[in-house]
């Protein structure tokens, strides 16, 4: 918009006919000049609306009235906030002797998007009073700029051309504050022994509609890697101001202060990027975290334990041929046949029943019992065990690891309590601990789940490591994908991806969906949920409506399945 003061061109030809006659005003009673902030009634008589020291004293356009057009403001100040409406009530008094149609507008310096309707219109009568509203609704955008917008309402009649009134007023947008931290693609995607820094490339933007000054903070897990804003000469922290949609790029250095010595799986290193107003108030958070990979990984492992496989082969082999060869030699005919080997004695820990160290011989013949009890409940001795030694707790940040209780006796089993850690203390957090078993069935419980099926489903996922990243950006105990955890984490209200209590709970919301989706389908059974957890809804979906089944799937994705539906029921 603008305030040149412009006359539209005419809607019809005869609205200006130049030999219409003059219009004369009913009041006679008019002062040549009109005070700007005076509302004139029908009898003339002038009535003062507003105080002289509210006026604006900043420059605006000028008011125009009229003796026939007669316009009046309710309120000459008001603000509005980004995103939201105003409505701004004129009064139009027609003080003429016969009837005229009124069109309002607003001229000004704002955005012609902004104005809901343009121009309104009413047919006034001789001596009528009407009320016309326009509605102004700024967008919540950064090219909404907040201020002062300095506004007049013009009113024209075509039945009268000659007669424009003109009020000014005042419109004010509020602030509003946004600031947008983006990860750009690094090229160093993981921290190894060779390379402990990566710099991470973040975008900062201002998204809101008024000029900031912010600071950037970093944080890292103490004990694992620190954050730092090179070129800085405080490195932990940044200073910014930028104006309204300003984008700029600030690296951020990511050291990796331990790394793992030997692990089967990359590790996950946490980061959070925090920015703040001047006044402390948060402005945006950004929770990430980088893989970090052991020193010794499962291709180097693979390698020794080839090497060592070949030597032990050849030593069982020397042994092999000696014993034939002194048989051979020393074979008697009337000796017995010799006895079978005993089978394997294999012992059970009961996830949520940790065992203790027997102190005494008592102890140990409970002890023993207690497993054989163990071995002979379980439907399939040879299946693979479940033994996880963590405790955890909802909002902990992630696993504790327990320790080895000392014992007295060298072949003590190892203790895992509720309470126990790595340094023998208490679980931090406000959260009371609780082992991965009692977690699973807590969980498993609000979503109508198998804890058993669950818990099989963490340790085939990631061996119950809470920190396990994937080449494709699986985290954590049950392998949530990057797009799972954005869609599904704030169902639960989760915010880390790598705490063990807050992993298993989107996957098991998660779970819920795809359980209730397959049986829409006509497939409530356990495998065709996992099977669309592992290969994934929409692909599982393709699958069937061509017509596949059980039988047909990858065999990949129902050895996934059977997997998982087999280790649950190891579990006592």
């Amino acid at each position: 918009m603008h305030n040149d003061e412009v006359t539209p061109p005419p809607s019809a030809p005869e609205e200006y006919t130049p030999s219409a006659p003059k219009l004369e005003p009913r009041v006679q009673r008019l002062p040549a000049e009109l005070d700007n902030w005076q509302v004139w009634d029908i009898d003339g008589v002038a009535t003062d609306n507003v105080d002289a020291a509210d006026i604006d004293p900043m420059p605006r356009i000028p008011d125009r009235q009229d003796d026939v057009l007669i316009v009046t403001l309710a309120e000459r100040r008001w603000q509005v906030e980004p995103g939201g409406v105003v409505t701004l009530p004129i009064t139009v008094l027609n003080n003429s002797t016969r009837g005229l149609t009124a069109r309002a507008h607003l001229e000004g310096w704002l955005d012609d998007r902004w104005v809901v309707e343009p121009y309104l219109q009413a047919a006034i009568a001789p001596g009528e009073r009407r009320t016309l509203e326009l509605t102004i609704a700024p967008p919540r955008a950064r090219d909404a700029e907040a201020g002062d917008y300095h506004l007049v309402v013009v009113v024209r009649s075509p039945d009268a051309p000659e007669h424009m009134a003109r009020a000014g007023l005042v419109l004010t947008l509020l602030p509003f504050e946004r600031v947008l931290l983006e990860l750009l693609d690094a090229p160093e995607q993981a921290a190894t022994w060779w390379r402990r820094s990566l710099v991470l490339p973040l975008r900062v933007a201002n998204e809101g509609n008024r000029p900031l000054a912010l600071t950037l903070e970093g944080t890292a897990p103490a004990r694992l890697g620190r954050t730092t804003f090179p070129g800085n000469a405080d490195e932990t922290r940044t200073q910014l101001s930028l104006r309204p949609g300003q984008r700029v790029r600030v690296p951020v250095r990511l050291t990796v202060t331990r790394l793992p010595w030997a692990a089967l799986h990359s590790r996950a290193l946490p980061y959070g990027l925090t920015a703040r107003a001047e006044d402390g108030a948060l402005l945006q958070q950004l929770r990430g975290a980088v893989e970090v990979r052991p020193v010794i990984g499962a291709w180097q492992m693979a390698s020794l334990a080839g090497l060592a496989g070949a030597g032990f082969v050849a030593m069982i082999l020397f042994v092999l041929v000696s014993a034939l060869f002194l048989r051979a030699n020393t074979l008697d005919p009337q000796a017995s046949a010799p006895a079978a080997p005993p089978a394997p004695a294999i012992i059970i820990v009961t996830l949520n029943q940790p065992v203790a160290p027997p102190d005494s011989a008592g102890d140990s013949a409970r002890t023993a019992q207690s497993l054989a009890s163990a071995i002979q409940s379980q439907p399939d001795p040879s299946l693979p065990l479940v033994l996880p030694d963590q405790v955890t707790a909802p909002g902990s940040g992630g696993p504790v690891r327990t320790g080895m209780q000392p014992s007295s006796k060298p072949d003590a089993a190892p203790i895992s309590g509720a309470g126990a850690t790595a340094s023998g203390g208490a679980v931090s957090g406000g959260a009371a601990p609780m082992t991965y078993a009692q977690m699973f069935q807590s969980v498993s419980a609000q979503y109508d789940l198998d804890w058993r099926m669950l818990a099989a489903q963490a340790y085939v996922e990631s061996g119950f490591d809470a920190l396990a990243l994937s080449s494709a950006g699986a985290m954590g105990l049950m392998q949530v994908l990057p797009t799972t955890w954005r869609e599904w984490a704030p169902a639960v209200g989760a915010s880390d991806p790598f705490d063990s209590y807050s992993n298993v709970q989107v996957a098991a919301v998660y779970l819920d969906y795809l359980r209730t989706q397959m049986a829409q389908q006509g497939r409530p059974e356990k495998e065709w949920m996992l099977v669309a957890y592992n290969w994934g809804i929409d692909r599982l979906g393709e699958f069937l409506d061509n017509g596949g089944e059980w039988q047909d799937l990858p065999e990949a994705r129902r050895k996934y399945a059977e997997d998982i539906l087999r280790t649950a029921q190891t579990l006592p």
